[in-house]
């Protein structure tokens, strides 16, 4: 009854108010959190989310606004005060967690920056080209703020592929001589940088924007500061580094020098208590004690960030799976701070890549250095609502140019002003083979012959042969030089055969890590790689490949590779220019590139035809420190009247300066023993020489390195011999060298003032932190050594040829007398070249010094910190300076 009256009360005129559904609509509308988030190309976004939403929310709209597929690599930034991230306040920069509350994390500041969270080791694996611009504009920022460091021609060389991927070939008819002054390229940008950097864009001629970012990233990737998330904190002793945290490990930073890398195969484990971060290594089998490092950070927040940083990275990259946090949260909290997890590992980030194949959408590219805004007329892609990098459809952006094509650009002006280094050089600067398919390659669905019918018949008709699950067909066109645009590693000991380098636009049908299993029908389990490279070389237009694509590339474990192409001198004399500043050149590009650190690896440590018999004759044995650093018998020290026999673990090294007289002479040789005190002394006295160099400490690290063979000032006369004594006669502490000036004598009556400098500053496993301290160490020893002839300069006639008697030599040593003291020699004889503007190999120079003594510089990082003092000094403009020899 009551419902019937009240429906006809209503039916003639009626009205509602759902007073529920308005208070939920007010309240959505009050929880609703609006971010901002500036992109790597500094244009801007605004995002609504909901206060109580978690970051991955926000992340997944970035990434979806973006269309960025490879968004494991990716991340964003906030800082605790709102301000941007940079070199001064990364202490106070976080990383959005993905699994909390964005509310919480950022406080009322909702400001985020885009950001490369984890870079990876092999840039040339990313599938997709946005992906690699993206960490080509972090990589730029990151130079160019200052929390990232490059050598001056790593730089230089870096900023030219810039240059070619913002505004395409050198046009002298386009860009005026001050073309560059409008690009922000270097922290402190000079003219001369500029002049530099337009020589290197020279270059570049051909190389399309993605082949350009592509070889910067080939470059930047050999930094040693590439891929680091530095943590300030103290070692042991006290002393300022920086700790950072990498794919590869950690590693530790003392004034921008690596000084220690921890692999993570070494590591056990990691850890943190309050302002404390430990790292306990692995134990060796000859080792009875763990070994735990102890690092001090500026506070408990400072070691948690590290600990939290380390456990992210190696979980990313040495994991195939994330970990599994505990069921129960007690469980984690029983055991201290529960470990953070990455939602993928980059293992399964590159199998969804490969699977998917994903093409290339084009993009428009926003020159991210300009240092001001371009006038009214600029192109409507330059403008702030095409600046952004995210795909669209259609361009107005003419098509780019190809780099890996065979013909040249069809209206490309000739070059007119200059291009010395372009005819300096044999190959052009590329990271893979120059050429490309002529045409897009095929790809079949299945193994089987590239017609999809899959009957894997195998005869050579364009059939990639029986493959097995997952195999894909692939057929390339070759280009006019017969190559195909990839490389290939392993082959041979059952090795698998695996595709190594790909040239970018072919990398949609081929990968890094793809197995070939097939080629032209033929199945190459039992081919050498020799025999496989041949192969492909002699295939003659369409090469058939049956591949197995593989998402984990380990290049370590797969054998030797087809080399890369890199910069080949021609020789002295054929350079037009100044043949100097073309070498340095050439050796920037070498370290840059780490063709140069590659090419060392290569030298022989001894020369096998050179015996050293005289050095395992039972009685000299044990005047040897290592038993296997000897002197070869032909170059080796014989001392006249030694007190124990003629033999000294010594060698003679002769450095001749071409283009004049002089030959710079040395005795390497190991620190003295307790029981070669005598010898060491007699060889001083007999090779006239008048200045010691010495290399080392007396003991590093509990180890003996050197006996002390001189007497301590004020001291009694040391009697060397029954012949000589030796006198301290002062010491002065220069901090990081001790000279010490003595007095030698001789019973018959004669003396000679020898001067010894004791070189401090060289750490124990590591190089010295100051480069230019040791160009003006090395420049004192050359300063000093004797060049008034004891025995005066004259020449014989021997055998009907002519003989020089050489200026006494400069002793130097270390411990074995190979390492430390074949980089001083190195050093000195490289500053004389500068002094003298003669071009300067240091390559050769190894060469010629290991075919005296063996094993001269006795590590790659030796041989980088010595090139890298010398493009110091040549920066510095010693190459102008007057040689004290001239």
């Amino acid at each position: 009854m009551i419902e019937s009256v009240s429906r006809r009360a209503f039916s003639s005129s009626s009205g509602t108010y759902n007073v529920r559904a308005s208070e939920l609509a007010r309240e959505r509308k009050l929880n609703i959190f609006n971010v901002t988030v500036v992109f790597l190309d500094d244009t801007e976004q605004s995002f609504q989310i909901e206060k109580k939403a978690k970051g991955s929310v926000l992340l997944e709209h970035v990434f979806q606004q973006l269309e960025l597929v490879e968004k494991d690599y990716f991340g964003l930034q906030f800082t605790e005060n709102g301000s941007i991230p940079n070199a001064t306040n990364t202490e106070i920069t976080r990383w959005l967690d993905g699994g909390k509350s964005v509310k919480k994390q950022v406080g009322a500041s909702a400001q985020f920056w885009l950001a490369v969270r984890f870079y990876p080791p092999e840039p040339c694996r990313l599938a997709e080209e946005f992906t690699r611009y993206l960490l080509c504009l972090q990589l730029r920022k990151l130079l160019l703020d200052g929390r990232m460091s490059a050598p001056k021609n790593t730089a230089l060389l870096l900023a030219s592929f810039t240059v070619q991927a913002e505004l395409g070939d050198y046009n002298t008819t386009e860009h005026s001589p001050n073309y560059l002054s409008e690009l922000c390229l270097l922290p402190k940008q000079s003219a001369e940088d500029e002049r530099r950097i337009r020589e290197l864009h020279k270059l570049h001629k051909g190389q399309a924007p993605a082949d350009a970012e592509a070889n910067f990233l080939e470059h930047a990737k050999r930094l040693d500061c590439y891929g680091v998330e530095s943590h300030p904190a103290k070692d042991y002793n006290g002393k300022d580094i920086l700790i950072g945290v990498t794919s590869i490990g950690i590693v530790v930073f003392q004034n921008n020098i690596r000084v220690n890398t921890f692999s993570w195969s070494k590591i056990v484990k990691i850890s943190f208590k309050k302002k404390q971060f430990f790292i306990q290594l692995k134990r060796e089998p000859s080792e009875s004690y763990d070994t735990v490092l102890i690092f001090n950070m500026r506070s408990g927040r400072a070691a948690k960030a590290l600990w939290r940083c380390s456990v992210e990275r190696h979980g990313f990259f040495r994991l195939r799976a994330p970990r599994r946090r505990p069921l129960l949260g007690a469980l984690g909290a029983l055991a201290g701070v529960t470990a953070p997890t990455v939602a993928r590992t980059e293992t399964q980030a590159l199998e969804d890549a490969r699977r998917s194949r994903s093409s290339n959408r084009s993009f428009v590219r926003r020159s991210s250095s300009r240092t001001r805004e371009r006038s009214a007329g600029a192109s409507p892609a330059q403008g702030a609502g095409a600046a952004r990098g995210a795909r669209v459809t259609a361009h107005r952006e003419p098509a780019p140019r190809a780099a890996w094509g065979d013909a040249p650009p069809a209206a490309a002006p000739p070059d007119d002003d200059g291009g010395f280094l372009e005819r300096a050089l044999r190959v052009p600067l590329t990271y893979v083979d120059e050429s490309e398919s002529e045409s897009a390659p095929e790809r079949a669905d299945e193994g089987g012959d590239g017609d999809g019918d899959g009957d894997g018949d195998g005869d050579g008709d364009g059939s990639g042969g029986e493959g097995g699950e997952g195999a894909v067909c692939v057929r390339l066109s070759a280009g006019a030089d017969g190559r195909f645009g990839f490389n290939v590693r392993g082959g041979g000991g059952g090795a698998p055969v695996l595709v190594s380098r790909v040239a970018p636009r072919t990398r949609t049908y081929l990968q890094e890590g793809d197995q070939v299993i097939s080629i032209n029908g033929k199945d190459v389990d039992e081919m050498t790689h020799d025999q496989v490279v041949q192969m492909i070389r002699n295939t003659k237009g369409v090469l058939t490949l049956l591949v197995k694509p593989n998402a984990v590339y380990e290049p370590e474990e797969s054998g030797p590779e087809e080399p890369a192409v890199c910069f080949v001198p021609l020789g002295s004399g054929q350079f037009e220019g100044d043949p100097l500043e073309q070498s340095m050149l050439l050796l920037g590009d070498g370290l840059a590139s780490g063709a140069a650190l590659k090419q060392y690896e290569t030298l022989l440590r001894r020369i096998s035809e050179e015996s050293a018999s005289v050095s395992k004759l039972p009685q000299n044995i044990n005047k040897n420190r290592y038993r296997d650093i000897a002197p070869y018998d032909s170059t080796r020290v014989i001392l006249k009247n030694g007190p124990n026999g003629d033999y000294i673990n010594a060698s003679y090294i002769n450095m001749d300066i071409p283009n004049s007289d002089l030959v710079l002479t040395y005795i390497a040789t190991q620190g003295p023993l307790p029981s070669t005190v005598s010898d060491f002394w007699q060889m001083v006295w007999e090779s006239e020489s008048s200045l010691v160099v010495m290399l080392t400490v007396l003991a590093e690290r509990g180890r003996a390195k050197c006996h002390q063979y001189w007497p301590k000032v004020g001291s009694t006369p040391l009697k060397a011999t029954n012949t000589l004594t030796v006198l301290t006669n002062s010491e002065q502490n220069h901090g990081h060298y001790i000279r010490r000036d003595m007095t030698l004598k001789s019973s018959c009556g004669a003396s000679r003032s020898v001067c010894q400098l004791q070189y401090t500053s060289w750490p124990d496993h590591g190089v010295p932190d100051d480069a230019a301290a040791f160009v003006a160490f090395t420049t004192l020893c050359s300063q000093l050594r004797n060049r008034t002839h004891v025995i005066p300069t004259v020449v014989e006639e021997i055998n009907g040829e002519e003989e020089r008697v050489l200026d006494p030599p400069m002793i130097v040593h270390c411990s074995a007398g190979v390492g430390r003291t074949g980089a001083l020699i190195l050093a000195e004889t490289a500053l004389e070249l500068l002094a003298r503007r003669q071009p300067l190999y240091p390559l050769d120079l190894v060469r010629a010094m290991r075919t005296q003594r063996p094993m001269c510089i006795q590590n790659a990082s030796q041989y980088k910190f010595v090139c890298e003092s010398i493009q110091a000094a040549y920066s510095l403009g010693l190459s102008t300076a007057d040689s004290a020899s001239n």
